[in-house]
Order: C-alpha cells, then structure tokens, then sequence
C-alpha cells in the first residue's frame, strides 16, 4: 500500500506546501465559474491541506483517497469534511459542481482507469461544472533523478526512473520515533500520458478544456500539465460571492 504512515507523516510536514499554495488557484478558478460555496468532489485528498481551504472558502466538500493513512490525518486537517478511503478510478463521485484530482494522482494507475473516472465525473458534475486535475506527461527522453530532503524528525530520499511512458519512484523514508529511528520504503510505479489522448477523452464527454502549466501562480514542474474541463451548460453560484 502507498502512503503509509511514515511517508504521511513526511509529507504532510514537508510537502504540504504545494497544496497550500495552489488553493488560492484553485478557489479562482471555482470563483471564475460561478462555482465557489458549491460541493466539491477531491479525489486523492491527500492529508487534506486542500479540502481544509475550500471549506474555509464555504464550499462543502467530499474528499477520497487510497491510502488509509492520508485519511486518518486528513480528518484531523480538515474536520467535518466527509472522508473515505477509495481509488479514483473505482469510486462513486456523488452528484457536484466541480471535481479535483491534484498532484499526480491519476498517473498512480492506468489509462483505462482514468477513462471511468472522467466517465464517472462526466456523470456526476452539474452543468457548467468543473473537472481539474494534472498529470506527468510522456517524454522522448529518459531520466533518472535522485532528491534528498530533511526536516526536524525525518529525512527522505526520492530515487525517480523513467523510460518516456512510465515511472517508477523509489521512495526511502527515515523518521525518528523516539529514540529509535525507523526506515521503510516504498515504490511507486506511475504511468505516463500523452497529451493528445487526454484531450480526446475529454471532448468524449464534451468537456470544454484548456490546459495550462499552473495552478494560479504556483507553476508545475517541466512535463506535467494542469486540465481545467467544463461540461456543458451555465454554472451558477450556490451562495454569495465572499
């Protein structure tokens, strides 16, 4: 299983950064659309820095996530909010305004997977609603990248292999639990999407997409994009504006 509790605990304290950031984006976009107060469906939820935000913002959301760890703490992050354990490509999305899936959460699993998941949102989301998520993207290029990071109470190396279309992530994680300090390791093996083929499944179920490199001014890495889709029809606010 992914995200156990050592690499939770980590990510929460040294990578929850990006998700605090990205929310004013986030929030704009659903702002932009006639969408912010409305309910919102986050898929891969994480530790919950994101559904902590949009609740603050008057949205209700619904957050899910594989890994039973990441929702333990999520419930803590963000109370009241309704968290399950689950897989994006297999879970129910209730009926919403706008549905999102941020940081790489549909390359942990298949093509196949991610066509039910944007038929399922298809489904779910009102008119004018918003679907929003990034991917890693194809390369021509392999690449091997290795990041070391510390905090007060642990350290982790990312050992990071690809060969264009897939990539597998070698994860070492070392936390000091007293005075013991304990070591496990995950692998992460992630597929890679071609751009072209997103977009195509996406106007399937005629969204409207732009893709972009950002989420308001926190810019993603090189190779991946952010997919902001809209369904067809008029979105309107569900309650004023702030």
């Amino acid at each position: 299983m992914h995200y156990r509790d050592d690499l939770t605990h980590i990510h929460h304290q040294g990578f929850s950064e990006f998700a605090e950031s990205a929310a004013p984006g986030v929030l704009a976009l659903l702002a932009r659309q006639g969408l912010r107060g409305g309910h919102v469906v986050e898929i891969g939820c994480g530790t919950g820095i994101l559904a902590r935000e949009l609740t603050r913002a008057g949205s209700t959301v619904t957050g899910v996530d594989l890994s039973q760890s990441m929702i333990e703490l999520a419930r803590t992050t963000a109370p009241g909010v309704s968290f399950s354990v689950g897989s994006f490509d297999t879970v129910a999305i209730p009926p919403c305004d706008a549905v999102v899936a941020m940081g790489e959460v549909l390359n942990h699993g298949t093509f196949a997977g991610v066509r039910t998941f944007v038929a399922h949102a298809a489904e779910a989301l009102r008119p004018g609603g918003l679907l929003l998520f990034d991917v890693a993207e194809r390369s021509p290029v392999a690449a091997r990248e290795e990041t070391r990071l510390g905090g007060d109470d642990w350290s982790v190396i990312a050992i990071n292999e690809s060969d264009g279309r897939t990539l597998r992530r070698r994860v070492l994680t070392f936390r000091r639990i007293g005075e013991e300090i304990r070591r496990d390791e995950e692998r992460h093996d992630l597929e890679l999407y071609d751009r072209g083929e997103v977009l195509s499944l996406l106007r399937e179920h005629a969204f409207r997409v732009q893709v972009r490199r950002s989420y308001g001014t926190i810019r993603l890495p090189k190779g991946h994009a952010v997919y902001m889709a809209l369904t067809p029809g008029t979105g309107a606010p569900k309650k004023p504006q702030h």
